[in-house]
């Protein structure tokens, strides 16, 4: 077969594949276009750990929310106006929107991950694993979290939902420590409760019948290490209730009261 025969086949191969191609886009439009909604399918993610969105709660806000969707030809179905209106849910993370040719209308949702409750005098929110705060709401099962208690220094409103503004050192801070707790096995067990007085930390650990004195966030990871081998080597001798606080704050010392 000489090269002009295989060029002139390559072409009509090629146009053959284009043209079935458009076929198929052109059929799927128009079957999508004869379609109506039948459905609403809601999936969300990460439900196992938490659930601070419920399909139902989400299904009943679409059906309500003023747009045709049931019933409704699916080419008409505006979900760039659904992902804007279940983004006011500020615990969602990400939406996809999308129909399908069975004729329902499909919506993915991934929940915020959450790093750490603060529940104080004058903020009560969660700060996710991206930095990013979200009014406090219930979740089923209970989170295993470290709660934030006593008065966060230039506190943000109540209701505010956004990332963490540049401008405040303590809750960078703080979600800088939180994020560090979450993803170390031993603290992740350890740390129940964050006390904040005057810009300074107190911790509660879960099995101990003492508190640690931080001091401030800045430098923490030392404070910690230093705190681990205290754990490890002194407690175990002297025992986990022989001191009522133990002070970490300052450099090469580890100072405890009973």
């Amino acid at each position: 077969m000489n090269k002009t025969v295989k060029y002139i086949l390559a072409i009509f191969t090629a146009t053959a594949i284009v043209a079935y191609l458009l076929m198929a886009f052109v059929f799927v439009d128009n079957k999508e276009q004869a379609l109506v909604c039948k459905n609403i399918n809601i999936t969300i993610n990460n439900s196992d750990k938490f659930s601070f969105v419920d399909a139902d709660n989400i299904k009943s806000v679409l059906l309500n929310c003023g747009e045709k969707i049931i019933n409704e030809h699916l080419d008409k179905i505006n979900t760039h106006k659904i992902k804007q209106i279940l983004s006011k849910n500020h615990a969602i993370k990400s939406i996809n929107v999308f129909t399908t040719i069975d004729a329902n209308l499909n919506v993915e949702i991934e929940q915020r991950h959450p790093v750490v409750r603060i529940q104080c005098e004058n903020m009560r929110c969660y700060i996710d694993d991206t930095g990013y705060i979200f009014p406090f709401v219930s979740s089923k099962p209970d989170l295993h979290l470290p709660v934030v208690t006593g008065t966060i220094p230039a506190a943000l409103q109540n209701g505010f939902a956004g990332y963490i503004p540049k401008n405040r050192k303590f809750l960078n801070l703080l979600y800088e420590f939180a994020v560090f707790l979450k993803k170390n096995e031993f603290w992740n067990c350890t740390i129940e409760q964050i006390h904040v007085t005057n810009s300074k930390v107190e911790l509660v650990p879960l099995f101990a019948g003492h508190i640690v004195k931080l001091g401030r966030l800045d430098n923490f990871k030392p404070k910690l290490n230093k705190l681990q081998k205290f754990y490890k080597y002194a407690m175990p001798a002297t025992g986990w209730e022989k001191y009522k606080s133990i002070n970490i704050e300052y450099k090469h010392q580890i100072i405890c009261k009973k």
